[in-house]
């Protein structure tokens, strides 16, 4: 009887334990897993990025732009934030771009990293735009032509729109 007590503790014990690998840290993809993610995002990924953050951006590229919308059938660019950032970080944000401006802590480009947010400036003096920082050169966006997005900051309509950086970190 002692036996399969322990045996059963033993099974327990071992069945609640985490799979070698999904761990909450920061884990590096493999070669092939960049070059796939590379492609769905259209842009070079370096190593050691955070793997659970570009998985779930990868999944939003092409969704249609849909005012108010914050799902996979449509999302403006505030929506597509409060999405990943749920998902990603677990951190419930707002749903408005000034509204985001506001409550981030203000950031200079050298400290962005993966998920921090930029603001932009597109139509008149008041942040209108949010987009969620990728890489040294690239952002995710909802574009209101194109949907679901990576571009680059040197293009020279978001490189003139931008007005600042901030972390919820």
């Amino acid at each position: 009887m002692k036996f399969r007590i322990i045996i059963l503790l033993l099974v327990v014990l071992v069945s609640c334990r985490a799979p070698k690998g999904t761990s909450h840290s920061k884990t590096e993809f493999s070669g092939t897993e960049i070059s796939k993610y590379a492609r769905t995002l259209g842009i070079p990924l370096p190593a050691g990025i955070n793997q659970n953050y570009i998985a779930a951006i990868s999944e939003w590229v092409g969704v249609p732009y849909k005012y108010g919308g914050n799902s996979r059938s449509g999302t403006d660019c505030s929506g597509l934030v409060q999405s990943v950032y749920m998902k990603v970080f677990n951190k419930v944000v707002d749903h408005n771009s000034l509204a985001l401006f506001n409550k981030a802590k203000s950031i200079g480009r050298g400290k962005v990293v993966e998920g921090d947010l930029l603001f932009f400036k597109i139509n008149g003096n008041k942040i209108s735009h949010v987009g969620m920082h990728v890489t040294e050169s690239y952002f995710i966006h909802a574009s209101t032509k194109k949907g679901v997005v990576i571009s680059s900051i040197a293009e020279p309509y978001y490189r003139d729109a931008l007005s600042g950086y901030g972390t919820f970190r």
